[in-house]
């Protein structure tokens, strides 16, 4: 209501024009009082804020069926469908993030959000700033001081009982540099059984007198799941 008073008075000429939504009076009133909206159009295959326009359990309309032949689909069956088909589609639901953390290592926030996601691939990013309290932890920076930080992970699946994972960590302050970077596959060997292999990857800017080091780990597993 307020912000449609403050576009009337701010002069916008646009907001004098009427909407399709309610032709017969200015756009700004019938933004106030509710009959249209000021929300932009979305042509996506999937919209962050859209649901289903069925009732749950509806069935879509189809032509009658000789018996033998396949049921109508559901509506989210066809939203699974649709996923699977079209690489660009993503559920409806928030895609970033704003978190704070507060500890004996580190204090810091981070804002982060999926720049990719598909029903095979998730690629996230976080970019973040703080104060380092020890040194070190939590594969953290050498001194104590202010520092920066940044994620990206990337999930692949492979096929039906395979998962790619890498992620890498950057942390920078006063006195060095720490970069992290994890590559791991998972592979389902039998029924509850999984292959896991991991590469880690460690680099300190401020290692070795300053000349930096790099520190390398890798382990393989195999893990039941009870």
């Amino acid at each position: 209501m307020l912000a449609a008073w403050w576009l009337a008075i701010a002069g916008l000429p646009l907001f004098h024009l009427p909407l399709p939504e309610s032709p017969g009076e200015p756009s700004v009133l019938a933004i106030a009082g509710g009959r249209a909206s000021m929300r932009m159009p979305c042509y996506a295959l999937t919209c962050a804020d859209a649901d289903w326009a069925t009732a749950p359990g509806a069935v879509v309309p189809v032509r009658a069926q000789a018996p033998g032949q396949a049921q109508p689909l559901s509506a989210p069956r066809l939203a699974t469908i649709a996923a699977r088909r079209y690489p660009l589609y993503s559920p409806a639901s928030r895609r970033d993030w704003l978190a704070t953390r507060a500890d004996d290592a580190r204090v810091d926030t981070r804002y982060g959000f999926d720049a990719v996601r598909t029903p095979d691939t998730q690629v996230q990013m976080e970019f973040g700033t703080g104060y380092r309290l020890q040194p070190y932890v939590d594969h953290g920076t050498a001194v104590e001081g202010p520092i920066a930080s940044g994620r990206v992970a990337l999930t692949r699946s492979l096929s039906d009982g395979a998962e790619l994972t890498q992620q890498v960590q950057v942390e920078t302050g006063r006195a060095n540099t720490l970069l992290r970077q994890t590559l791991g596959v998972d592979l389902d060997v039998a029924p509850d059984w999984v292959l896991r292999s991991n590469f880690e990857l460690r680099h300190d800017s401020a290692g070795d007198g300053g000349r930096g080091t790099t520190d390398t780990e890798g382990t393989l597993e195999l893990r039941r799941a009870f």
